[in-house]
């Protein structure tokens, strides 16, 4: 589920700031104070681990992690639904088989003059009986895997709805916390961590993020 969660943020994502003198006298205060708490090396490119975020967020607490219940058991009903539809079309399949088998018996007995003329039409009457049973619940069976197969589907779509819905609170969140961060535009890029090969651990902004997120997402809650 979190690598369903994820897939779509595999995104670079870049912060640029200006030189000016001015603004970084304007910003020198704060910049200071944050640097202080966060006790992370200041430079012109860090990166952040979103797959990291995602999983350790409030957001995937609260949300994310129920919505892979919901998903996981919609899986088990589904597989188990189809698997239930295979089975007794199966049946009906051997049924069906055997039926033509005993009919064509039927009718080499009858040609061989091994059975009377009234006992023949008995058992044809009989198997015509069991191939109207089998039809009918054969065409019983299509009805309820296309009534069925269409609520799977709807289900499906609405847990699909609701998997985009939270991967994009995601990213706006990532987004709002990232333009927090950075508000005083000491790094001049922010790389998401897929794209790094190797570097110096004291670039990863992962934990900073992840708190302004937590914040901003407890802060959208309480406004609700």
């Amino acid at each position: 589920m979190k690598k369903t969660l994820l897939f779509a943020l595999a995104v670079v994502m870049c912060a640029c700031g200006a030189d000016n003198k001015s603004k970084a006298d304007a910003t020198k205060s704060d910049a200071t104070e944050v640097r202080t708490v966060e006790c992370v090396a200041s430079g012109d490119v860090v990166y952040v681990d979103l797959d990291y975020i995602m999983a350790s967020s409030e957001l995937y607490a609260k949300e994310g992690s129920a919505l892979e219940t919901k998903v996981k058991a919609f899986e088990e009903k589904s597989i188990t639904t189809q698997e239930g539809w295979a089975k007794k079309e199966q049946g009906l399949a051997a049924e069906y088989n055997k039926l033509q088998a005993d009919a064509a018996k039927l009718e080499q007995d009858y040609a061989k003059g091994l059975i009377t003329t009234l006992n023949a039409q008995q058992k044809q009457e009989e198997l015509q009986k069991k191939g109207n049973s089998i039809q009918s619940r054969m065409n019983a069976l299509q009805s309820t895997v296309q009534t069925e197969g269409q609520k799977l589907q709807e289900e499906e779509r609405a847990l699909g709805e609701e998997q985009m819905v939270l991967v994009n609170k995601f990213q706006d969140l990532t987004r709002r916390a990232i333009d927090e961060v950075n508000a005083d535009h000491r790094y001049k890029m922010i790389l998401n961590a897929v794209s790094v090969v190797d570097s110096d651990p004291t670039l990863n902004i992962s934990e900073i993020v992840l708190k302004k997120v937590d914040e901003l997402y407890a802060a959208d809650n309480s406004a609700e």
